[in-house]
């Protein structure tokens, strides 16, 4: 047992520079330091940071410093030592333990933080845990113990006792909890648990609540708890009993954020120097908002945020719809949204990520190489969340206004689901706005909208690849497999030995017909690849009594390979009997078809290498298919592709096929392939033994696809298309081999069309179009400037027969142009011209119609109207989508006669102003 430790135990003191500058004297790097030294000279094993991702499948993230510890509780006897100390990077922003809703209201709630930790598994228990905290806090870092409070579980007489007779604590600074603030776990409906103590810095009266019960426990900001230390001393069962533990342990938490911020004495946590850079380079990013109360707290946020993200993408976790990705995508639309109300309206997060990486970097120096790919994908992110957050808040504001009209004090959940559909506004992000102006969401309504779209999506799916009919091969087949009558062999498992050969005997096991012309077998063994991991299924022949039938497909249910026979010319309406009677068959995988895939195949790991090496390691295979005719891959990167990027890729690509590289194969242990560097999808269930593909230096990666022996097989590459399939996610499609020599084939057969038609030699192509370009562009300007001068005059009579009403000119005007950014700047024509003025501008004939507001200067200046403040009430009053800024806005309409019901609603409106 360690015991209460000794005066002579030695920690290096913070330097003492006077207590003018404690942020140095108790900087983070020296709190994180003295504390693993602290534990260290005690006898504790020193453990790195663990990943934010956790080894454990059931949780998001890492969000507590005993999660790479939590196997040891329940069994001490497999821990590798008997205690521990660490500082662990977490991550709390999603589930149960998220901090998020608080991170930007308080001033102590963070969803990235570092947690100092120390552990004991079966070895030391409350007595030494209590000991070393207070003696740590006290005698070491010299927190001042008369504004130290504990609380302790309101059962746990132990810990009341060490803390009262053993430490001195008086007991009118030992609170007495309930079961929700002091006792942790089981994590689920069994397991380890046990109850905690938790000590608590006072800040003093002038930051709590001024109620005579305030103490630890309060959620006023006087009593900031820093240290939780956890005794996991029970089990409960599945009866509901807490069986005592035969080695209780010991797992303590402690926020270094918090620690900081009591010994730096500033004025919270993001005044500390872990976040003071950071909150210095997000208002440098936006210069010119004067602060207030409000900017201050979305500063916090954003500064939080965006730690975090800089530390998620440093692990490869990129933004995405679902699961992790998910999660980043809403910290970084929370925060571009907390700074909207600001005015900001362009990215400014990337601009603190050299923060970051300067005050972090130090103790996590992976951060230094992903600085660069940090601020690629977070400002591709805010610019794609900026293009579309306008409209989302303007829709915002309608269904706020909308339900006060009802008098409701939630927004309805199909309008929270449009706002999500629609405008990328997470439910969460709704709620908390929706908190900020006095409302809730009805989050049942919001699931039954998800719902509905969901089983419209799947409705569609179905009628679109299918035809309305069945599913398609071994997804929802209306019949269960039989036994092939009077076969002996009907296991359920496939031996497949297609990696080698192209064709084999085999013996049927089970049959079923699941539509007309189609029937679907099994066999002891096959040589057909089925569909899996991006790769289409196999297709070829089976020879049953020496009649070839066609294999359409191949996909695999359970262990068994399904094969997929297009039958036309059956027997009889079962053929179970001609089957039974035909066990023995031969199956045959058509070659020529085979080798066109495994040429996709094969090029989809050359281009995804290159994809890496031209772009950044930050590209990560997000989708793909393979298939004879083309492949399609798709992957993590967050704008387009230039053409010299994708020339760079595209040659690289080729230079391996004519290097002739040889793709080589072998089955090793998972945990090995990884170590090994082999590359493996991020999210995807692996086996204990994998089979990795290798292209000599070029690529290694995981992969039970069907390849080529040599990179030269694939004959020529060349990419068809590049474009964006979802935010972050680009697809590149492209062909190999022949296809690929009859995609040069048609492009140059078109591109000596072309020359023939404009009478130049197809070296003289771009030379005769720009040329042409130049011709278009000087007679379109003269037609702009012919249109203008008719619009003109047409503004001016406009101007001339302007409403006044109460001292405002109120314009109207119906446009005959279809081209939008003309009517724009008839908007500006009229806006230099009017003085305190409305003018409303009506494109009914466009192929969009819209309504466009102009404002006024003076208007605007002296508060009374602005554009976009009109393009609310009118979108609210007519159900229509539209806004701007406060110079001009504009509407949606369903078409020309929509303008006079507009017009008259101004009118009224400005009337009763």
């Amino acid at each position: 047992m360690i015991g209460r430790p000794k005066k002579k135990t030695k920690v290096d003191k913070p330097p003492t520079r006077g207590t003018t500058d404690r942020m140095k004297q108790y900087s983070a790097e020296y709190l994180a330091e003295s504390f693993l030294e602290y534990y260290r000279q005690l006898g504790h094993t020193v453990v790195a940071s663990a990943p934010l991702v956790p080894e454990d499948p059931t949780l998001l993230f890492t969000a507590a410093g005993m999660v790479p510890f939590k196997s040891y509780y329940s069994d001490p006897t497999s821990a590798p030592y008997a205690r521990a100390a660490s500082v662990q990077k977490c991550l709390r922003a999603g589930g149960k333990q998220s901090d998020l809703e608080n991170v930007g209201r308080t001033l102590r709630h963070h969803t990235f933080f570092e947690m100092l930790g120390n552990f004991s598994f079966g070895d030391y228990f409350k007595k030494e845990a209590i000991d070393t905290a207070w003696d740590l806090s006290v005698n070491v870092w010299k927190i001042d113990k008369k504004r130290i409070w504990v609380s302790v579980y309101e059962d746990d007489d132990e810990a009341h006792e060490l803390w009262a007779k053993r430490i001195g604590l008086p007991t009118k600074r030992i609170v007495r909890l309930g079961k929700s603030d002091n006792f942790w776990g089981p994590v689920g409906d069994t397991g380890v648990c046990g109850p905690s103590s938790e000590l608590y810095f006072d800040t003093g009266a002038k930051r709590g609540c001024a109620r005579d019960s305030c103490r630890p426990g309060c959620d006023c900001e006087r009593f900031i708890e820093y240290w939780n230390l956890v005794f996991p001393q029970f089990f409960l069962s599945e009866g509901g009993d807490y069986d005592p533990l035969p080695k209780p342990g010991i797992d303590t938490g402690m926020g270094l954020e918090r620690v900081a911020f009591i010994l730096q004495r500033v004025e919270d946590n993001f005044h500390t120097d872990l976040f003071l850079p950071l909150r210095t380079a997000v208002k440098n990013a936006l210069p010119g908002i004067k602060s207030s109360e409000h900017f201050e707290l979305a500063v916090n946020a954003a500064a939080d945020h965006v730690r975090a993200l800089v530390f998620a993408l440093s692990e490869g976790i990129y933004p995405s719809n679902d699961g992790r990705g998910y999660v980043l995508r809403r910290l970084l639309r929370r925060a571009v949204t907390k700074m909207h109300p600001f005015g900001v309206k362009k990215p400014f997060l990337s601009g603190a990520v050299d923060a970051v990486v300067d005050v972090m970097g130090g103790r996590y120096p992976e951060l230094h190489q992903h600085r660069a790919g940090a601020k690629q994908i977070i400002t591709a992110e805010e610019e794609h969340f900026l293009s579309t957050i306008e409209q989302g808040w303007n829709k915002l504001q309608e269904v706020i206004e909308s339900s006060r009209k009802r008098e409701s004090r939630s927004i309805a959940g199909k309008d929270a689901f449009v706002l999500y559909d629609t405008y990328g506004f997470p439910l969460e992000l709704t709620a908390e706005l929706a908190v900020d102006a006095g409302l809730t969401v009805d989050e049942k309504g919001y699931r039954v909208a998800m719902e509905e779209q969901r089983e419209r999506s799947r409705k569609h799916y179905y009628a679109t690849r299918t035809g309305g009919k069945r599913a398609g091969p071994g997804r929802g087949a209306e019949k269960p497999f039989v036994d092939v009558p009077g076969v002996a062999t009907t296991a359920e498992d496939t031996e497949f030995i297609g990696y080698e050969e192209l064709a084999c005997e085999a013996t049927l096991g089970r049959y079923r017909v699941p539509g007309e012309d189609v029937v679907e077998i099994t066999t002891d063994r096959t040589v057909f690849y089925p569909v899996g991991g991006g790769q289409v299924g196999d297709s070829g022949s089976v020879i049953i009594d020496d009649e070839r039938i066609d294999v359409v497909d191949a996909f695999r249910e359970g262990g068994g390979i399904v094969h997929v026979l297009h039958w036309q010319n059956r027997r009889d309406d079962d053929p179970g009997k001609f089957l039974g009677a035909n066990a023995a068959v031969r199956l045959q995988v058509d070659r020529e078809v085979r080798f066109a895939t495994a040429r996709n195949h094969t090029g989809t790991h050359l281009l995804h290498k290159a994809l890496r090496e031209v772009l950044g390691d930050h590209v990560a295979q997000a989708g793909s298919l393979v298939a004879p005719g083309r492949l399609r891959f798709d992957f993590k990167h967050f704008r387009a592709i230039g053409a010299d990027d994708l020339s760079r890729v595209e040659q690289m690509v080729n230079g391996a096929v004519l290097d002739d590289l040889a793709v080589t194969y072998e089955d090793v242990p998972y945990r090995q392939a990884i170590a090994d560097g082999a590359m493996a999808l991020f999210g995807e269930k692996y086996g204990d033994i994998v089979r990795v593909v290798s292209i000599e230096d070029f690529s290694r990666e995981l992969c039970g696809g069907t390849h080529l022996k040599h990179t030269g097989e694939i004959g020529a590459f060349v990419i068809t298309h590049e474009t964006a399939v979802a935010a972050g996610v680009r697809r590149i499609e492209a062909l190999t081999g022949r296809a690929a020599l009859g995609y040069f084939r048609k492009v140059l057969d078109e591109q000596a069309k072309l020359a023939l038609a404009l009478k130049v030699s197809p070296g003289d192509l771009e030379r005769r179009i720009r040329a042409l370009q130049d011709e278009n562009e000087a007679l379109k300007k003269k037609l702009e400037e012919r249109h203008s001068e008719q619009a003109a005059g047409e503004l001016d009579d406009a101007l001339e027969k302007a409403q006044d009403i109460g001292g405002i000119a109120l314009v109207t005007f119906r446009s005959g142009t279809a081209d939008l950014a003309a009517l724009r700047r008839s908007g500006d024509h009229l806006r230099d011209r009017m003085d305190r003025g409305v003018a409303l501008l009506c494109a009914g004939e466009a192929k969009k119609p819209i309504v466009l507001i102009v404002a006024s200067d003076r208007l605007v200046k002296e508060k009374e109207i602005t554009a976009n403040r009109l393009a609310r009430l009118i979108g609210a009053e007519f159900s229509l989508r539209g806004g701007g800024k406060d110079h001009m806005a504009q509407l949606g309409v369903r078409g020309p006669d929509e303008f006079d019901p507009i017009v008259s609603f101004v009118q009224s409106w400005l009337r009763e102003r």
